[in-house]
C-alpha cells in the first residue's frame, strides 16, 4: 500500500501549529506499520534542510499560463521518510495577500504530481491523504484530471484516484472568490459556489467534503458536532448526506517526543514512580523563573494560541478576575490576538498570582507541562486537542470543556476535570472544585496522576485505525 500524504506544514521542516506535529508523527507511525508513505508540501523559502535532490519537473496550466515546477526530495529529520518539496515562486511563502490562490495553485500541482507519479516519484500511489483546507481541492482536481487523462466516463471521483481528506479544524475553511478557483481552468459547474456581498465564492473544505472518497475528523465527537451544525448549515448538510463516508479518528501524540523520562527541556526527569517529588521541584523552579510566590496552592497552566474564537481565553480572563488570588496560581504561555495579549499582560501585571509570557518558547512550554498541577483547556470547541494528552503524559491533570476531542480523551474526576456549558460560571465552579480537591483529598489527587500517566495516547494505536481505513478503501475499489 502506497500513500502520498499532503500537508501545508510538517514539524522538522516548517511548523506553525498542531497540524505540523500530526503531519510528522502520523506518517512516521504509519511507516512503522508497513505503509509505504511519502509526504509532499510546498518548498517554502523558510525551509532549511540538509541533503536535497531534484527528482524531476512537472508542467501545469494555471490562470491560462503554462507553469513549470521542480520537485525535490529529502528525508524527514529523525526518520527514513521521504519528503517531496514542490518549488515554484508562487509557493515561496506560506502567508500573504494571495494565500488562498497560493494553495489553489499548490493543489493543482499535487494533483498533477499524483497523476504523473510513475514518471516523477518512481511509481504510482494508491491513496492521496489530504489535510485541512490548504489541500481540500485536491480530491476534486485528481478526479477531474484523471477523468480527462484516461477518457473515463465516470463520476468526478475517478475509480483510479482514491482520496482521504482529514479535517483538523473547520474554523478555517479556505473561503475565496470563485474567480480565484476558476484559475484552475475548470468549469463553474464543478464548484459548489455561493453568493456573498462581494460576489460568488467557494470554500475549499466544502469541495473536499463533496469529492473525497473518505472524510475523517480528528476525533469522533467533533464529527458528531459538525453534523449538528456547529460550523454552518452547508457543512452540516454535506456531513449528513455523506454520513457513510465520514469517520472520526482521535489524534495521537508522539510518545518519544513527549516523555518526562528523557525530555531535554525539563530540569528533572521522572516516571510514574518518581513523579511527585520531581514535579514539585520543577514547579518550584518554574515559579521562581516566572516570579510567582512559593505557596501551597495549585498551579494551573495554559499553553497555546491566544485565539479569540476557540481557545476559551475570555472565560479564563473572567476566572482570573473572580477567583481569590491567594487560592491558586496561573502560568500562561503563547502568542496570538493583540487584543488578548494586551488583556493578559494587564492581568498579569495586576495579579501577583498570574504570570504571562508572550512568545513561543519550547523550553518553557515543556516546563509548564511538567511543573503545573492542572492544565487549562476550556475551549469553546476543539477538533481534537493535543494539550490534554501531553499534560497527562507529564502527570498534569487536564481541566477541559466537554467538546470535540476533549470529550473523547478526558473523564471527569477520573483522568481530569470536565465542565459542560461554555460560560464563565461553569469554568469558575470547576476551578473552585479542583482547588478544594487539591487540598482536601491529596491521595485521590495522586491516584489520578498515576492513572493519567498510564494512559496511552500514542500513535501506535491510532495509526492502526488509519491503516484499517486505507485497507477498506482499497478493498471497496477492487
Amino acid at each position: 500500500m502506497k500513500v502520498l500524504f499532503v500537508t501545508s506544514e510538517i514539524a522538522g521542516l516548517f511548523k506553525l501549529g498542531g497540524l505540523a506535529d500530526v503531519s510528522y508523527s502520523l506518517p512516521v507511525a504509519l511507516a512503522s506499520r508497513g505503509v509505504a508513505i511519502s509526504v509532499v508540501l510546498p518548498y517554502y523559502e523558510k525551509i532549511k534542510t540538509g541533503s536535497v535532490t531534484c527528482v524531476g519537473q512537472i508542467a501545469l496550466d494555471f490562470d491560462r499560463r503554462r507553469e513549470l515546477l521542480f520537485i525535490f526530495r529529502t528525508m524527514l529529520p529523525g526518520s527514513k521518510l521521504p519528503v517531496y518539496l514542490i518549488r515554484h515562486p508562487r509557493l515561496n511563502l506560506y502567508e500573504g495577500r494571495d494565500m488562498a490562490e497560493r494553495f489553489v495553485f499548490f493543489s493543482k500541482a499535487v494533483a498533477q504530481l499524483y497523476l504523473y507519479s510513475q514518471e516523477t516519484l518512481g511509481g504510482p500511489y494508491d491513496i492521496l491523504h489530504c489535510n485541512d483546507w490548504h489541500t481540500a481541492l485536491i480530491p476534486m482536481l485528481v478526479g477531474e484530471e484523471s477523468r480527462v487523462m484516461y477518457r473515463e466516463r465516470a463520476t468526478i471521483q475517478s475509480s483510479r484516484a482514491k482520496t482521504v481528506l482529514t479535517v483538523h479544524n473547520l474554523l478555517y475553511q479556505g473561503e475565496t472568490g470563485l474567480a480565484v478557483a476558476l484559475k484552475l481552468g475548470l468549469p463553474k459547474s464543478v464548484f459548489h459556489s455561493f453568493m456573498t456581498p462581494l460576489g460568488r465564492a467557494v470554500r475549499f473544505m466544502q469541495e473536499g467534503f463533496e469529492y473525497a472518497d473518505i472524510v475523517t475528523t480528528v476525533s469522533p465527537t467533533y464529527a458528531k458536532e459538525i453534523r449538528r451544525g456547529i460550523h454552518g448549515k452547508r457543512v452540516r448538510e454535506v456531513f449528513v448526506r455523506r454520513g457513510d463516508r465520514i469517520q472520526g479518528i482521535l489524534n495521537g501524540i508522539d510518545a518519544t517526543v513527549w516523555d518526562p523520562r528523557h525530555d531535554p527541556y525539563i530540569p528533572v526527569h521522572y516516571d510514574a514512580r518518581r513523579v511527585h517529588g520531581a514535579k514539585q521541584e520543577i514547579k518550584d523552579r518554574l515559579r521562581r523563573s516566572l516570579r510567582l510566590p512559593i505557596a501551597d496552592v495549585p498551579l494551573f497552566g495554559f499553553v497555546g494560541r491566544f485565539e479569540p474564537k476557540q481557545k476559551g481565553l475570555d472565560v479564563i480572563a473572567h476566572a482570573i478576575k473572580t477567583l481569590p488570588r491567594d487560592t491558586y496560581q496561573l502560568a500562561l504561555l503563547g502568542t496570538g490576538s493583540k487584543k488578548l495579549i494586551t488583556l493578559f499582560a494587564r492581568l498579569a501585571a495586576t495579579h501577583q498570582n498570574v504570570a504571562f509570557v508572550h512568545t513561543f518558547d519550547e523550553r518553557l512550554a515543556r516546563r509548564i507541562y511538567a511543573g503545573a498541577d492542572v492544565m487549562l483547556v476550556p475551549s469553546k470547541f476543539e477538533p481534537c486537542g493535543l494539550t490534554q494528552m501531553i499534560a497527562m503524559r507529564y502527570g498534569t491533570l487536564p481541566l477541559v470543556r466537554k467538546t470535540g476531542g476533549l470529550a473523547d480523551s478526558v473523564r471527569d474526576s477520573v483522568t481530569g476535570f470536565v465542565f459542560h456549558r461554555y460560560t464563565r460560571r461553569a469554568l469558575i465552579a470547576k476551578m473552585e472544585e479542583v482547588i478544594a480537591l487539591y487540598h482536601a483529598k491529596p491521595d485521590h489527587w495522586k491516584t489520578m496522576i498515576a492513572r493519567v500517566m498510564r494512559k496511552d495516547f500514542s500513535w501506535k494505536t491510532q495509526a492502526g485505525k488509519y491503516v484499517e481505513l486505507y485497507e477498506k478503501l482499497l478493498k471497496n475499489h477492487e
